[in-house]
């Protein structure tokens, strides 16, 4: 039976793709550039390519912030200083209070059956705290463990290994990990050896295994 759960934020619980697509539109118009569909997708792939280098290990997170910026002025022929584009980003971000479907209504189910809730996500911190106190999630957890305080990411053992160092429970047959997300996620829960539950509602193909996979958050109560 399982104690502790560890739940990812971003596309999990927090809806990261309009909170994305909220903050680099924004950047974009305050900076002359073009600010339509188009130009936010070109930004997402380019962040997103980004993001899973790092978790490859391919490169450090300081290359990440500016670097898609960088990136994205290239692809669109425009001159900008990536450096502030990143910081109005991320400024931007931090007020992307948006819930996935059914957010709020799982983890009062979760909070009435006693299970102890951690929030487990990569990102920046001031950025992910700011997310969850605006968006009213705070008050569920029992804790939050962000990459940047933790110094590793999901999906690197080391994270798990903190995580676990800082909460009672110890046995890990009683954890699960649910989250969105084949290469921090359920890779991680692969390298740290604690049982996953994949959250797919696009249906997506697996890259790796997990027990439990679920398309919609209300699921959890089938598992849970």
């Amino acid at each position: 039976m399982y104690t502790s759960l560890f739940l990812d934020l971003d596309n999990t619980l927090l809806d990261f793709n309009k909170a994305e697509a909220y903050a680099v539109s924004r950047v974009l118009k305050n900076n002359g550039l073009p600010f339509d569909g188009k130009t936010v997708k070109l930004y997402s792939d380019i962040n997103r390519s980004f993001w899973e280098s790092f978790e490859r290990g391919e490169i450090p997170k300081t290359a990440i912030y500016a670097g898609r910026f960088k990136k994205l002025l290239e692809a669109l022929g425009r001159k900008g200083d990536p450096e502030s584009l990143s910081a109005q980003y991320g400024a931007g971000l931090s007020e992307g209070y948006f819930k996935v479907d059914g957010a709020d209504e799982i983890l009062v189910y979760l909070k009435s059956r006693d299970y102890k809730l951690y929030a487990t996500t990569n990102g920046l911190s001031s950025t992910q705290y700011k997310r969850i106190d605006g968006s009213g999630l705070k008050n569920y957890f029992d804790a939050v463990f962000v990459s940047e305080d933790a110094g590793h990411q999901k999906p690197e053992k080391g994270y798990f290994d903190y995580v676990i160092s800082s909460i009672p429970e110890k046995d890990k047959s009683k954890m699960l990990i649910v989250g969105d997300s084949q290469s921090s996620d359920i890779l991680g829960g692969i390298n740290a050896q604690i049982d996953t539950c994949w959250f797919n509602p696009d249906g997506l193909a697996a890259k790796y295994p997990s027990k439990y996979e679920i398309s919609a958050l209300s699921e959890l109560k089938k598992i849970l």
